[in-house]
């Protein structure tokens, strides 16, 4: 009734505007009365408790309550809503009652709106917002900021106005200061008036008896006790739970409701409000690092703890917003870390429940288990009280009232269950109980549940918890089969003698991947008894766990439309190929399952089912079908009989046949054509990326069977066997980056064929040694230098004339500017093309001497350059591989196809943050579960796998891999090095000289071939130079002092120098008109010295400055050779036969001269400074 009253007074009052719309008449009282309409009804929509986390429009929440439909008939209303977020708000700059008034009603049809649509395209609007939150007054200010609490939800909103937000953060947190203490002064006096009042004799009749004898001044404290809130003592360190026994309590509603539910109101609005508006805001301003040092300078933290003390904070909803905002920043580290030294779990453990704040709890709780760090940090430093009332706490979220605190607890477990001592106390508490209450109470999990009466909604959110449950459910029993596994270990280590490994660690994190877990089942299969007591599986197993996933499985496969569909199959799968491994939980296995409808199916069928490629197109859901099955045939046929004792030495255990569990696990799979099924998926070839694991799992659950005698006979009949099927199989694998899993499936082809026929069989006439190639090269990592991929794309856009395109890369990727790659073209049956010939690479330096221009005249200016650019220059030769034993593939490299599987995954610390892609202005009523998501076959690879697998064709050729090998070149073959004899000599010249003595005559096999080597690099030309003009030839040589070039002198006279890394000639000078016999350049670049050798040449020598001009500045034409000093350079010394002659550099004249009499005028006399 009161939804019709309240709908019709909406209506009248709508149809009111509409009329007075366009007019003179102030729409001031229509709008207050809406938005008291909308306040009354939101006031007691949030007395049904929803979940406060809940973003959804009412009306879609809960479809009964009256805040939906009026909501509804407010947006159906367009120029209404147009003219909330347009003309009202900016018809005039200065402050109103009508933008107050607006503000207010917007800011409560907050629950329905689609912030994006309204906002995000609406800059005005939000520009506004941020004016008024800044200066305005109250209570237009708070009301603004409440409003763009909502806008800054919209990531693209946030970054456009990210200036702003600076300015406002610290603002918002000083003022939330202020307000803070405020409310302390207003409770202290709140105090004073309750204890007056209740001295007085207030409403209630009998509240004196709940009063204490103590003193006045804890009469509030004792009064807060009579509501049933347990006090709790202040220290940190052993926190009490705070519990408000709602059943047993003998207190009114009206005393508990602040606690519990809390209250809303807008108007006349208080400081509790203005608070909750503001911690709104900061919110989602808390996740972005750039405001974390206000955080920090504003002491963020003692506010927060100020808010989640209820017995400071009266207000439940105010202490849920400060936990929603504490949530947001806890995605930094640093936050985290000073939060935990500030005792931030034990203040969160305070917070009473049930109430909307414990639901804030879950959350924090949440993001605090995603940081590995701070978890391990809780685990270490807290004690086990404090571990125990945590692990506590989260249990009891697990059975609370909203869906988002059971879904933060149940991932929070799912992320803590990698400490021991969590698992530990989880265990303690009977935690694996509580979570399959989760699982076993969801609404599409009854089998009796007309599941066309559930809302779509209710559906999601079912499938939502059973998803994460399973996951939790997976983490859970992998641990312990790591912990189990690690303990027979031990036993039987310290059993045989040896020092057992370490157990694990209480306090850390445990990491751990597929391979591992695929030995540890191994472990439990081989060492399990036949009557084994798992405390986890079998307590599962007498809750009706394994019956109840296997019925999720089954009925899981038809959930259409629903991305987690194959998280939630591959979890549960996970779970029970880790029970598989007792026995107990095999002979389950064989037992039916009851289904919906009234059906019945068998166990084996279900599992089946699921991995057959036609009934499941997903691959992982394929391959943990398999893995069950293979823990279901593949186990021991001798078990220990009693439980494993492997500490003792004189243990006494009766070794018991457990073939009656394997056979009857053979006879089952047999009854339901598991056989046939498995030699079906055994010639999948799709999807291409997971086939080859596939078949190679299929292969080893058909082994498993094939110890069966039956099987075995059935098996030898089939073509697979008797036609050569299974070698054609194995000739290469589906997909050439997948050689590791076909290896194993070589490998298990094998067995499987030695076991049917009864005698050693070699598959496919494929050696050991091929296999151990085969998996050589699939565990080799290939890398390469990605600038030379770079360099053949420049040159193909080169080639086709995109000369833009590879101006741009060359650019980008600081690639040399001469390439010239060597040509490659596509091999027969290799890949890509052709490995190209060793090239020579050779790059500059940078060079910061002046080089000279190339001039013809006696003076002659130079150019300055500051550097160098870097030059590459490759040499292509053919490529002459030698043969190897096994043939390459055949058939050109096809284009590898990814299947991808989107699947809506819940928030967490680490996502990205999106903004909503609806544009309605208002939320959608429909469902939340999105269409289905089809595979995608990708028609081509990525660059980089074909070029890899290129390279891995390329090391799949060599005579001997190795899986260590450097990085690959796509311009030069690459080659193996062949395995090294015994007697080889070695490569050391050394120890090869030394060996020499004992293995005449070359020190070991191919001992000469080495020293030939040797010999060859210290010899061989490193570069050549060659005069560019026709029948030149060069006379002398020198290096220039910065070792950047190359002086070359001519026998026409000519100076040229050479660029040592480009071998290009740069400069060309004039000197002399007969052949150069010397050069030399001073240290400080700026002087060289030229001689020449004929007699007819004048000058013999001369001194050149290399500053801003080339030119002669003396010359020596009575010297033959000149050279300077050896540690001024302020003298030159110039010979002539038998006669010196020093110099001064500066102004030439000649110093001294020295006479030798006993050279007897050589003319090969140079003499020179010591």
């Amino acid at each position: 009734m009161t939804t019709i009253d309240s709908l019709t007074e909406l209506t009248a009052t709508l149809e009111t505007w509409n009329k007075i719309k366009g007019s003179a008449v102030d729409p001031v009282p229509h709008l207050k009365k809406i938005a008291e309409l909308v306040e009354k009804e939101t006031e007691a929509y949030f007395k049904r408790d929803p979940d406060p986390f809940d973003d959804r429009h009412p009306g879609r929440a809960d479809p009964d309550c009256s805040l939906g439909h009026l909501l509804k008939a407010i947006f159906k209303n367009e120029n209404f809503m147009d003219a909330l977020t347009g003309p009202y708000i900016s018809n005039s700059r200065e402050e109103n009652e009508t933008h107050t008034v607006v503000c207010r009603l917007l800011l409560d049809c907050m629950p329905g709106l689609e912030t994006s649509a309204v906002f995000q395209e609406n800059e005005v609007l939000v520009s506004t917002l941020f004016q008024w939150a800044e200066s305005a007054s109250e209570p237009l200010r708070s009301y603004a900021t409440g409003l763009l609490a909502g806008a800054m939800e919209c990531s693209d909103v946030a970054g456009n106005f990210k200036d702003n937000n600076a300015v406002l953060v610290p603002i918002m947190l000083q003022r939330l200061k202020t307000l803070k203490n405020e409310m302390i002064e207003m409770g202290k006096n709140d105090v004073n008036h309750k204890a007056t009042k209740i001295q007085e004799n207030t409403a209630r009749p009998f509240s004196i008896f709940a009063l204490s004898k103590k003193d006045d001044s804890k009469k509030l404290d004792d009064q807060v006790q009579c509501a049933g809130i347990s006090q709790t003592e202040n220290d940190a360190s052993h926190p009490k739970m705070h519990n408000i026994n709602v059943d047993c309590s003998n207190s009114s509603w009206a005393e508990m409701e602040p606690y519990i539910i809390g209250s809303y109101q807008m108007f006349p609005l208080e400081v509790h409000m203005k608070q909750r508006l503001i911690l709104q805001y900061l919110a989602p301003m808390g996740e972005y690092q750039e405001f974390l040092g206000h955080i920090f300078e504003h002491r963020a933290m003692d506010l927060i703890f100020q808010y989640i003390d209820l017995k400071k904070n009266k207000d439940v909803r105010l202490a849920f917003d400060a936990l929603r905002y504490l949530a947001s920043l806890l995605c930094h580290k640093k936050f985290v870390v000073d939060f935990l030294e500030n005792n931030g779990i034990q203040r969160l453990l305070l917070v009473y429940r049930p109430s909307v704040a414990a639901t804030g709890v879950s959350m924090c709780l949440y993001y605090l288990a995603y940081f590995e760090d701070a978890m391990e940090r809780v685990c270490s430093s807290l004690p086990l009280c404090v571990l125990n009332d945590l692990v506590r706490y989260i249990l009891w979220l697990l059975e609370c009232s909203h869906e988002s605190g059971r879904c933060h607890a149940i991932m929070s477990f799912s992320l803590a269950f990698q400490f021991r001592v969590i698992l530990d106390l989880f265990d303690k508490e009977n935690g694996l109980r509580r979570l399959y209450n989760v699982l076993s109470t969801q609404p599409v999990m009854n089998l009796e549940m007309d599941f066309e009466s559930l809302l779509e909604d209710e559906v999601f959110t079912s499938r939502q918890a059973i998803r994460h449950t399973c996951v939790a459910l997976k983490k859970y029993f992998e641990i312990h089969l790591i912990i189990k596994a690690n303990s027979i270990r031990r036993s039987h280590a310290r059993s045989e003698g040896f020092t057992p490994a370490a157990d694990i660690s209480q306090q850390k994190a445990f990491k751990y991947n597929a391979d591992f877990l695929s030995e540890c089942m191994d472990t439990m299969l081989e060492f399990t008894p036949v009557k084994t007591h798992w405390p986890p599986i079998s307590t599962f197993e007498e809750l009706g766990g394994i019956q109840l996933l296997l019925q999720l499985v089954a009925m899981a496969m038809d959930w259409s439309y629903y991305a987690g569909k194959t998280d939630t199959i591959h979890s549960a799968l996970d779970v029970l190929a880790v029970c598989a491994v007792t026995p107990s939980v095999e002979l389950k296995l064989c037992d039916s399952v009851s289904l919906p409808d009234n059906v019945s199916s068998p166990s084996v069928s279900i599992l089946l089912g699921v991995a057959d490629s036609e009934v499941s197109t997903d691959p992982e859901v394929q391959k943990a079908a398999l893995g069950v099955i293979i823990n279901c045939v593949c186990g021991p046929l001798y078990m220990l009989g009693g439980r494993f004792i492997g500490s003792s030495s004189k243990r006494r255990s009766s070794v018991r046949s457990g073939e009656s569990v394997v056979s009857k696990m053979w006879q089952t799979f047999r009854a339901n054509n598991g056989v046939m099924v498995l030699l079906k998926v055994l010639m999948t070839k799709t999807p291409i990326t997971d086939a080859d694991e596939i078949r190679a799992l299929a292969c080893r659950a058909l082994l498993g069977l094939s110890r069966s005698e039956t099987i075995r006979q059935i098996l030898s009949k089939l073509p697979l066997f008797n036609k050569g099927q299974l070698q054609y199989l194995t000739r290469e694998p589906i997909l050439q980056d997948k050689r590791l899993e076909h290896v194993k499936f070589c490998k298990y082809g094998t067995e499987l064929m030695e076991k049917v026929s009864g005698k050693k069989t070699d598959i496919s006439e494929m050696s050991l040694e091929s296999i151990r190639r085969s998996s050589v090269v699939a565990q080799t990592q290939i890398t390469y230098n990605e600038k030379e991929l770079l360099q053949i794309i420049h040159t193909h856009l080169l080639s086709n004339g995109l000369n833009e395109s590879a101006s741009a890369l060359q650019r980008e990727a600081n690639l040399p500017r001469a390439i010239t790659p060597p040509t490659v073209s596509q091999p027969e049956g290799v890949g890509l093309y052709h490995s190209p010939g060793v090239g020579t690479s050779v790059t500059t330096l940078n060079c910061t001497s002046k080089l000279p221009r190339h001039t013809t005249t006696t003076s002659q200016p130079l150019a300055s350059t500051s550097c160098i650019n870097h030059v590459t220059e490759f040499s292509s030769s053919h490529d002459n591989r030698p043969s190897c034993s096994s043939p390459p593939p055949t058939g050109s490299l096809g284009p590898i196809k990814v299947n991808i599987l989107s699947s809506k995954t819940p928030k967490t610390p680490g996502n990205v943050r999106t903004a909503a892609s609806l544009k309605t202005p208002y939320k959608q009523l429909h469902t939340s579960e999105s269409r289905p998501f089809t595979k995608n076959d990708n028609s081509g690879g990525s660059l980089e796998k074909i070029v890899k697998e290129y390279l891995r064709k390329q090391h799949a050729l060599c005579k001997n891999p190795v899986t260590t090998v450097p990085s690959f070149s796509l311009f030069s073959p690459h080659q193996c090095p062949d395995p090294r004899l015994r007697n080889s000599a070695p490569c050391n010249i050394t120890a090869r000289w030394q060996r020499k003595m004992l293995y005449t005559p070359s020190g070991g096999y191919e001992g000469a071939k080495l020293d030939r080597k040797f010999i060859f690099t210290r010899f061989k030309s490193f570069q050549t130079y060659q005069d560019t003009e026709e029948d030149g030839c060069f006379s002398c040589c020198s290096f220039s002092q910065c070792e950047k070039y190359l002086m070359l002198g001519t026998y026409v006279g000519q100076l040229k120098l050479f660029n040592l890394n480009t071998q290009e000639e740069v400069q060309s000078y004039n000197c002399h008109d007969s052949p150069l016999t010397s050069l030399q350049q001073s240290r400080d670049t700026r002087l060289i010295l030229t001689s020449s050798s004929s007699s007819w040449g004048s000058p013999m020598s001369s001194l050149w400055t290399m500053d801003s001009f080339f030119e002669r500045r003396h010359s020596f034409s009575e010297d033959h050779h000149v050279e300077f000093s050896k540690q001024t350079q302020d003298q030159i010394i110039g010979t002539k036969d038998e006669t010196a002659r020093i110099y001064d550099v500066q102004t030439g004249n000649i110093l001294m001269t020295l006479f030798d009499p006993e050279k007897n005028q050589q003319l090969c006399s140079q003499p020179s400074y010591i």
